[in-house]
């Protein structure tokens, strides 16, 4: 019987890894051998539906399965439609947190067979067991509930076995528990399970050192709160820094269980914690059974700065009780701490939630079909979501891909504007401005801002000091062969070298950069040589 587990990724990046199939394949070996030859097929949410069933249709499977999310159901739905229409005697099933969540609804798509509910490993032994010995897919349907959960020290590893090879797709997905201690009302994490179960360490350091055998260089932490368990997270972490110094982890963690202990050994590997803030306000945040100490938060994130660590917030709005000034508040709380990142998603009640059970008692107006996204809500108007949406919107494209930590509190401070001001007034600028490169289109925003205080001079220091760093990382992060590593002629009005070298012996405040640096109108080149930014006036 041959078997297509395909995994439908949002893009193609270091994190599109199949994990999730190569599991199930990798316990399909042990428990059936050659009666069931697995293959695992990778597609994406843009792909053509033809191109990604013509892709699955090429190993000729008799059975096809899918890892149903949110962000690939619609996809998936249509894929196997075109599969059904071309193949009527294929069998088709899925599994994952969608599925899970909506089995009645994924069941009720005339392409779908069956649907595998909870954790995929034991289910779908007893299910091909089943298929193997007669049973219709019918049989198959009535049958599934999900399982008990396994012990995780019987499951074997899909990178020990051979099933997934990290090198053919630039990073690593890396499991190192399963479950969540806490009851997020918003999350699927922790439904239908308690606590948490763990890898095994020996697993846990046999990956890590073919992770660093293959020259895996991006590891990506499946744990969703890697420092509740303290002992354990610190034993992994001298794991990491032992045996995989150079490559990068990416983790997602808890601030309250951080000390200064553990920040001292993040700082001693390559690596960017993710923090879930979701809002800075503890009264929203009891709404979906969180709860929030502004003042413990604060000095957790301090332990990180200090040691130099990296990290990142995530913020939600559209949650109970939450209104459009809440929410710029929390973006403020937020970028007050200068985080490296800051993530923000509009509230979805996702189905098998808690949410999902009490949006209706809370009057949360949401879409019905994925994504789920909230509407509004007695306290955010379909209005006020508009205008949050911007503020993402102007945070992700000005501060996450502008990476404007390095300068955006300078030019901030001497405007007296609030962050969450600027990120909703850059998107509304964005709207008219939709030419020219993100460096040019950042240098414009904060220029037309000094101009409107009548402050042109300040404004064009400004736009010299984004120019600075937005040309620098480019050409340190580009390649020779496209000629990315090389950047100008860039028209300045104050001579970037000297820029740089103020900013760097200490200057902070954009005014006194101001009296270091008189204008000096020039034209630059940025350039990389054996590794080294050269700046060169033409």
């Amino acid at each position: 019987m041959k078997l297509a587990l395909v995994a439908i990724h949002i893009e193609p990046s270091p994190r599109s890894l199949p994990l999730g199939p190569a599991m199930l394949a990798s316990v399909l070996q042990g428990a059936f051998g050659a009666s069931i030859e697995t293959r695992v097929v990778d597609a994406f949410v843009a792909e053509q539906t033809s191109v990604c069933a013509a892709r699955i249709l090429a190993g000729d499977p008799d059975l096809v399965g899918f890892s149903m999310y949110v962000w690939n159901r619609s996809q998936t739905l249509a894929i196997a439609a075109h599969l059904k229409t071309v193949r009527p005697d294929l069998i088709l099933f899925a599994g994952g947190a969608e599925a899970t969540a909506d089995v009645a609804g994924v069941l009720a798509d005339p392409a779908v067979d069956f649907v595998l509910p909870g954790e995929g490993e034991a289910i779908i032994v007893e299910a091909m067991r089943r298929l193997l010995q007669g049973d219709s897919p019918q049989a198959v349907a009535e049958w599934a509930k999900p399982m008990p959960v396994q012990d995780l020290t019987d499951l074997p590893s899909p990178y020990l076995d051979g099933t997934l090879r990290p090198e053919e797709y630039g990073g690593a997905l890396w499991e190192l528990s399963r479950g969540c201690p806490f009851t997020c009302d918003f999350c699927f994490e922790a439904r239908g399970t308690a606590g948490t179960r763990r890898i095994p360490l020996a697993r846990v350091e046999a990956e890590l050192d073919l992770f660093e055998a293959r020259g895996i260089r991006e590891v990506f932490v499946l744990d969703p709160t890697f420092n509740y368990h303290k002992v354990q997270a610190k034993q992994v972490l001298r794991l990491i820094a032992a045996k995989a110094p150079g490559t990068h982890f990416f983790f997602e963690v808890r601030s309250e269980f951080l000390d200064e202990g553990m920040a001292e050994l993040f700082a001693a590997i390559h690596c960017t914690l993710q923090i879930g803030l979701q809002s800075a306000h503890d009264d929203v945040l009891r709404n979906i059974s969180r709860s929030f100490d502004s003042d413990d938060f604060e000095a957790k994130i301090l332990l990180l700065h200090q040691a130099g660590v990296p990290y990142g917030f995530d913020l939600i709005y559209g949650l109970p009780g939450d209104t459009l000034e809440g929410f710029r508040e929390s973006v403020d709380f937020a970028m007050g701490l200068v985080p490296n990142h800051l993530d923000i998603f509009r509230l979805s009640v996702l189905p098998g939630t808690r949410l999902a059970e009490t949006a209706a008692g809370l009057h949360l107006r949401h879409e019905a079909i994925n994504p789920y996204r909230v509407l509004s809500s007695p306290s955010f108007s379909v209005a006020d979501m508009d205008l949050a949406g911007r503020i993402a919107r102007g945070c992700d494209i000005l501060y996450n891909q502008g990476r404007a930590v390095p300068w955006f509190g300078m030019l901030l401070e001497p405007l007296e504007l609030r962050p969450a001001e600027v990120f909703e007034a850059f998107a509304a600028w964005l709207e008219p401005h939709t030419e020219g490169a993100p460096i040019e289109s950042m240098r414009g925003f904060f220029r037309s801002l000094f101009e409107a205080r009548d402050n042109r001079l300040l404004g064009e220091l400004a736009a010299d000091v984004i120019a600075c760093f937005g040309h620098s990382d480019r050409v340190m992060e580009g390649s020779e062969a496209d000629g990315s590593a090389v950047a100008g002629p860039i028209l300045f009005h104050h001579d970037p070298r000297r820029l740089m070298t103020e900013i760097e012996a200490g200057t902070t405040r954009l005014e006194e950069l101001a009296f270091g640096v008189p204008p000096s109108p020039c034209e630059v080149e940025f350039s990389r040589t054996e590794g080294e930014l050269v700046l060169r006036l033409l």
